[in-house]
């Protein structure tokens, strides 16, 4: 399970993930790497596959993605959980929006045809760039994508792991986590579409060290709920003609502080941080 999001106000696009894993997991320190024509991009990473959790390169273009859960579904068996679930191709073709595209709308178009023709699994993506961001879920050939609008009322977004344009997402009863790990990510970000609400939201603890919040632990898990742990964090931010990112792996954001690079691309491909 993962809390995505992105803000933007104009003059800078903020992106984010928290990754939740039911199981230990080694994440990897990232790396810039070589894409297509002048492209350079961040691979985040971890053990066990060879796809990217998160992505941005030089261009801005950056995503982030999470397991959608179905009613009746079991909670915690996501390919981004588990990988090893799902076909490899779903993290080749994440790999491809950072490596392959210059802007937001290119990744997203490919994004929707790999969706409807070829992985049928469900998933949540979000595309940003410096200017436009895309929403896409995807389930059995049912591509949603949404252009999000940019207003002074409308400067934020935010998704867990329950669709809310496709039918048959999981429901309240079936899973408490992502339906309040949402309102609490929603809350935060609408009083302060900021990158200070971004970590804000990464690391909130509302109900306590539990599942249930943001910042997860998996020392109170209700009936119903699986064991996941936030592991990983990562904030990707395109301001002008700048690009950063912080990240911390292999623990949360409460206890874990943030490694932040600037220019990032300065240096050529092959850098690792």
């Amino acid at each position: 399970m993962c809390t995505i999001g992105a803000v933007y106000d104009g003059n800078s696009m903020i992106s984010f993930k928290q990754c939740d894993l039911t199981d230990t997991t080694n994440f990897l320190k990232p790396e810039i790497l070589q894409g297509e024509d002048d492209i350079q991009y961040v691979k985040f990473g971890r053990e066990n596959t060879n796809g990217l959790w998160a992505g941005l390169n030089n261009y801005g273009v950056s995503f982030v993605a999470a397991d959608s859960y179905l009613t009746g579904m079991d909670n915690h068996r996501g390919h981004h959980t588990n990988p090893k679930s799902a076909s490899e191709d779903i993290f080749t073709k994440y790999r491809e929006i950072v490596s392959n595209y210059k802007t937001a709308k290119e990744a997203a178009d490919a994004m929707v045809d790999f969706y409807t023709n070829e992985f049928k699994d469900p998933d949540i993506l979000l595309i940003s760039d410096a200017s436009e961001r895309y929403f896409i879920e995807a389930y059995n050939g049912e591509v949603i994508n949404v252009k999000l609008a940019d207003t002074d009322t409308a400067n934020y977004f935010a998704s867990t792991n329950h669709f809310r344009y496709i039918h048959g997402g999981t429901t309240f009863p079936e899973n408490h986590s992502t339906y309040l790990r949402l309102q609490r990510a929603e809350s935060i970000l609408q009083q302060n579409p900021s990158q200070a609400g971004v970590e804000n939201v990464l690391q909130d603890q509302y109900y306590g060290s539990s599942v249930l919040s943001i910042c997860r632990e998996s020392t109170i898990c209700p009936r119903g709920e699986a064991a996941f742990n936030t592991m990983a964090s990562v904030i990707m931010v395109v301001h002008n003609a700048e690009i950063k990112f912080g990240y911390q792996i292999n623990g949360n954001p409460r206890n874990n502080a943030y490694t932040w690079v600037t220019c990032p691309f300065n240096n050529g491909y092959g850098v690792k941080f």
